[in-house]
């Protein structure tokens, strides 16, 4: 019986790398990137519950869009359900290409957010985070503190 369950086990797990690395090929995205997203997620915890914080500060349009597909990857992977997700976006500077890499994120993950919060929408990044909303129909929310969205989250 032991010996069954661990075959069973190393053939879950065999399983699972085999789909990360499909993922990775399919979406080529670069191992070094996956770590930087990697580095950038975090599970913070907020009046009992777990937010999945994203830390997306002080980057340019590139920079984002080269992590958004990497940690919606990670998400993936991870098989995450029912995610309270807060981006942080302070002191960063959106474009066209972060934009579309939110929307398609958007798209991807929309089955396993349960709620939105953002940080550090201001100017221009409103109109951009209406797009994403409405291309993704995730409704993610704009808030002026980290305590409000954590807050909204929870709620």
């Amino acid at each position: 019986m032991v010996d069954k369950l661990n075959f069973h086990s190393c053939e879950k797990i065999n399983k699972s790398i085999m789909r990360i690395v499909v993922i990775m090929v399919e979406r080529d995205i670069d191992p070094e990137i996956i770590s930087e997203a990697e580095s950038r997620m975090k599970w913070i915890s907020h009046k009992g519950k777990d937010i999945l914080y994203e830390d997306y500060t002080n980057l340019t349009g590139k920079q984002i869009a080269r992590l958004v597909p990497a940690i919606t990857k990670i998400t993936e992977e991870k098989d995450y359900k029912d995610i309270l997700l807060l981006l942080d976006l302070s002191n960063s500077f959106a474009n066209k290409e972060a934009t579309n890499a939110f929307g398609e994120s958007g798209k991807i993950s929309q089955g396993r957010l349960k709620k939105t919060a953002v940080l550090g929408i201001t100017g221009v990044k409103k109109v951009l985070l209406n797009f994403v909303n409405k291309v993704s129909k995730v409704d993610a929310k704009p808030f002026d503190t980290e305590e409000e969205a954590k807050n909204y989250l929870v709620s």
